[in-house]
């Protein structure tokens, strides 16, 4: 077997989570055993995943693995954005500079704007 010169997460990723989700690896019932839960947090606003995502993720799954060892009831379950206070600010800011107001142009125009910059953010990278 050789490793490719770049990854492919089509090319693993798929069936991995296929198996997780089968494996009900996300779930976790309440039980007698000690819980012990670590939220994964996303991706930041411009949804570019660099090194330090990789270590992070890395060290939760050690954690994870490990309690689960030690029989603590372990769930590693996807968390909410972390980035978005950040994001706001940044809209806000520029809806500001162009005489808007978030509260003027509603949730789904205000989200309009806050996904493009998503997207030019991450073109620009």
């Amino acid at each position: 077997m050789t490793t490719p010169k770049n990854y492919v997460p089509a090319e693993s990723e798929d069936k991995w989570y296929k198996l997780w989700i089968e494996s009900g690896i996300f779930n976790s019932t309440p039980d007698e055993r000690t819980p012990y839960t670590v939220v994964i947090p996303p991706p930041n606003v411009t949804g570019v995943l660099h090194m330090g995502h990789t270590l992070n993720n890395t060290i939760q799954d050690i954690l994870i693995r490990h309690a689960r060892m030690q029989g603590f009831n372990a769930c590693w379950v996807p968390g909410t954005d972390h980035a978005s206070i950040a994001t706001e600010a940044k809209v806000v800011n520029l809806l500001k500079e162009q005489g808007l107001n978030k509260f003027d142009i509603g949730r789904e125009k205000f989200l309009e704007h806050a996904l493009s910059g998503r997207k030019n953010m991450a073109a620009s990278l």
